[in-house]
């Protein structure tokens, strides 16, 4: 598949809204239940459309419910955020959690789904709650009200791995840190990079100090320095040695040259073509860069490696985003979107995201392709954390990545990076939860 679906959990792209049918919020429906509004995050185009469009259809079909659909693309959440105050919202929207909770959830306008776990998928005979890896959902953050309710009904993961090439003899999955310098500087004998990494992404080279933080301190010292409104999580000592570890990938010379003035997707393009063995990326890595691959690729997916001091927590955890549907709460039709909801996690109809939109489901009993089964094996093996926890699109482009990327780009000292992130910090407030 052509991922840049999936790579908006990390980068927000605008998309232009294409209406295929129905002309707005609630439009012909009136709370009858035999039509609803469905506002999507995916383009037309999309191969996730696709196996949308052919479930919407049959769906109409079996049941006599009209679906309204809008493809509106990447920026649905910032079209629906206008309209929670209205009373004239679409039944129902998908995307990534991340968007999800600062638009739906934060403001108290998504409706408990919880009721649908604990019944099967349309046609299906055991519960959804046991035949979906509930797992999956442990990172979520809760509603604001503390009740544990369930806003999210998931029909897509993402997982973010060390990504290499098995066919190369030169490379191996590190299982520690240590192990992966190592490896770096063998290739740096041989003259060759050993990381790839487009600098102009924030969260693609922010997530090496994410997973290096959660190794050495623990589960939660992100999300306490993301979400701590003093900024003193940023003082744990995990996070300062989480960015000297950064310090020395940049300072040993080990990411492949002109990282830091990249522009995506040049350096992963370039990692397939067997620039550099390793790319810390998400599990939409191989579909998007299959046809830059030279002849032989064999892409593997390796779990983050562990650090070497660190000392409980959840030590092998794989940062994880989820993808799903949510109903908001003043929704006239929500019966109806319910329905359709029950109907696409039926396996028949869910496993079209594997087989033709080339993705994993949270369906264990649904092969990811090929290319992905190492990310799926590995997801469904290990804990789930979110993804820099606690954090939303504005904080990490105003706080996070100004900061960060003196540091990876070699301009900054732990110290500084850590000076600089704290003062950002403290002086934003809109993104914090």
């Amino acid at each position: 598949m052509s991922h840049t679906g999936i790579r908006a959990a990390a980068v927000v792209l605008a998309s232009a809204a294409v209406l295929t049918s129905g002309t707005g919020c609630g439009s012909g429906s009136g709370g009858d239940g035999k039509s609803f509004t469905y506002w999507s995050m995916w383009t037309e185009n999309e191969p996730q459309a696709a196996v949308l469009k052919s479930a919407i259809k049959s769906f109409e079909k079996d049941t006599g419910v009209k679906v309204n659909v809008q493809w509106q693309g990447r920026t649905v959440m910032e079209k629906l955020a206008p309209t929670l105050t209205t009373g004239k919202v679409p039944d129902l929207v998908d995307q990534s959690d991340d968007k999800l909770y600062p638009t739906l959830v934060q403001s108290k306008r998504a409706k408990n789904l919880s009721h649908l776990f604990d019944k099967p998928a349309t046609g299906e005979k055991k519960k959804l709650s046991q035949v979906l890896k509930m797992g999956y959902m442990s990172y979520l953050r809760d509603q604001p009200d503390g009740s544990g309710n369930k806003w999210l009904v998931p029909y897509e993961v993402t997982s973010v791995n060390l990504w290499y090439d098995a066919s190369d003899k030169d490379v191996r999955p590190p299982k520690t840190w240590d192990e992966l310098l190592d490896i770096c500087a063998a290739l740096k004998k041989k003259d060759r990079a050993c990381i790839a990494a487009d600098g102009d992404q924030p969260v693609y080279i922010l997530w090496w100090l994410d997973y290096l933080a959660d190794r050495i301190g623990g589960d939660g010292v992100m999300k306490k320095a993301i979400t701590d409104p003093s900024g003193k999580g940023w003082d744990h000592p995990a996070v300062k040695k989480a960015a000297g570890m950064v310090k020395e990938l940049v300072d040993k010379g080990y990411l492949l040259d002109g990282y830091d003035a990249s522009k995506y997707p040049e350096q992963q393009n370039r990692w397939a073509q067997g620039k550099a063995a390793f790319n810390l990326n998400g599990s939409w890595l191989p579909t998007e860069t299959e046809k830059f691959a030279e002849k032989g690729f064999d892409y593997k997916a390796a779990p983050f490696p562990s650090a070497t001091e660190a000392k409980g927590g959840k030590r092998n955890a794989t940062d994880v985003r989820l993808f799903g549907f949510a109903v908001p709460k003043q929704a006239k039709n929500a019966g109806a979107a319910e329905k359709f909801i029950s109907y696409f996690l039926a396996k028949k109809r869910l496993s079209g995201i594997a087989d033709k939109a080339g993705n994993i489901t949270p369906r264990p009993d649904i092969e990811a392709p090929s290319l992905l089964r190492d990310a799926q094996r590995q997801m469904e093996s290990t804990p789930s954390r979110e993804q820099l926890p606690g954090s939303v699109t504005s904080y990490t482009d105003k706080v996070l990545y100004p900061a960060y990327k003196d540091l990876f780009f070699g301009h900054a000292s732990p110290d500084r990076f850590l000076a600089k992130v704290k003062k950002l910090h403290t002086s934003y407030g809109e993104g914090r939860n």
